[in-house]
């Protein structure tokens, strides 16, 4: 008998309005332990907008947010932090600390979140990035100095700091030539099964998105169909039948 998984973050009703317009329409959805959900849909339908909603960083105009019985939006300044070490974020563009070594960077979150010693702080901040396939060499260099591929796994190594149950990830191959973006690929499959993480990926990359998912998420007409992407194969909406059977998605998508 399969083991029924927990629900890590629970969203009800999730209404997103800026003045007139309606981006989000009572969306409800939730994200299971160890599950790696692929998130899609159209200019404008409000990708970045809910990720942003699901780490507290954007309130919704209704609805709630619930990460391991914490409504983030409505819990106390000291809850919100503690719910906050739950999750990572690896954003587009890496958003590492420029003037920072990449060491620093991964560091920073330990020192912001954690009363450990300083030893411990750079140890563990060397085991992240030896987990991210990146060494002492690339520890001691500034972001500038790194590849498009280096950038994205130190972020990750950042992203893994505080050992977090869910990974944000924003756009992760974009900008990747194919062999990074498949190296990328293989590395968030290996986290995913060894640490037993969670994962909500937004992508426009139809192989990562074959490749990783259990589930996927279509943002479409200010709704969420969460659902496998065989699933989604079948569903004559005129966008699903572009999306998933266009030419782009001819090779990627079986």
């Amino acid at each position: 008998m399969t083991k029924k998984k927990d629900i890590l973050i629970k969203a009800r009703n999730i209404t997103n309005r800026f003045g007139d317009h309606n981006v989000h329409d009572k969306l409800n959805f939730e994200i299971h332990e160890s599950e790696i959900i692929g998130v899609v849909g159209g200019s404008g339908t409000g990708k970045s907008v809910l990720l942003r909603t699901l780490i507290g960083l954007h309130k919704p105009t209704s609805g709630t947010v619930n990460v391991l019985g914490t409504d983030i939006h409505e819990c106390e300044p000291m809850d919100f932090l503690d719910a906050q070490k739950l999750w990572g974020v690896l954003f587009q563009s890496g958003a590492l600390f420029s003037n920072q070594t990449v060491l620093e960077n991964i560091e920073f979150q330990l020192k912001e979140h954690t009363d450990l010693p300083r030893d411990l702080i750079r140890d563990i901040a060397m085991m992240k990035l030896k987990m991210v396939g990146l060494g002492d060499e690339a520890a001691m260099k500034y972001p500038s100095e790194l590849s498009g591929g280096m950038v994205k796994r130190a972020a990750l190594a950042r992203s893994l700091a505080l050992d977090p149950k869910i990974l944000f990830l924003d756009e992760p191959t974009s900008g990747l030539d194919p062999i990074s973006a498949e190296k990328f690929d293989n590395l968030i499959l290996e986290l995913v099964r060894a640490l037993n993480i969670s994962v909500f990926m937004i992508t426009h990359d139809l192989d990562s998105l074959a490749r990783l998912s259990d589930k996927v998420a279509v943002l479409l007409d200010k709704k969420i169909k969460v659902a496998t992407l065989k699933e989604h194969l079948k569903d004559p909406h005129p966008w699903m039948q572009d999306y998933f059977h266009g030419q782009r998605a001819k090779g990627a998508i079986a």
